[in-house]
């Protein structure tokens, strides 16, 4: 089931496909990693069908979040990635999940996350704090 893109980036800002402007304030959705895996490539599938019917549950108030992974696990970006990956195919469906951001821990490597996670999602959005300030950056 593929989605339809609700949102999209414009200069650094985020719009709505109606041209919109959207606050990303308060829109993160935290999920640790270790609540993800459990071991290498072993998913958490209770946890993800939980999160899945939180997310659906926004849908129902017209919410938007974006999912805020916490790397939080001593592994690689690979690991890492794959098991975002999985957390995006479990919540394929949901309309209330704007994307994905990028932990500061794997931005060396976001061009190769955004991929990966892009490949069946191209309706997400992506975003990261690039510098020690603050700045939002929206891919």
């Amino acid at each position: 089931m593929k989605l339809e893109r609700l949102f999209e980036v414009k200069n650094n800002k985020l719009y709505t496909v109606s041209g919109e402007s959207v606050s990303t304030d308060g829109k993160a959705f935290p999920v640790k990693w270790s609540d993800v895996e459990r071991g290498t490539e072993e998913y958490n599938e209770d946890f993800l069908a939980k999160l899945r019917d939180d997310l659906k549950a926004l849908e129902s108030k017209n919410q938007f979040v974006f999912i805020e992974p916490v790397f939080d696990k001593d592994a690689g970006y690979e690991q890492f990635t794959a098991a975002m990956k999985h957390t995006a195919r479990r919540i394929k469906d949901c309309v209330s999940v704007i994307g994905f951001a990028i932990p500061v821990e794997i931005l060396a490597n976001r061009a190769y996350y955004i991929e990966e996670l892009s490949a069946k999602h191209q309706q997400y959005c992506f975003f990261c704090n690039e510098s020690a300030a603050t700045d939002v950056v929206l891919y």
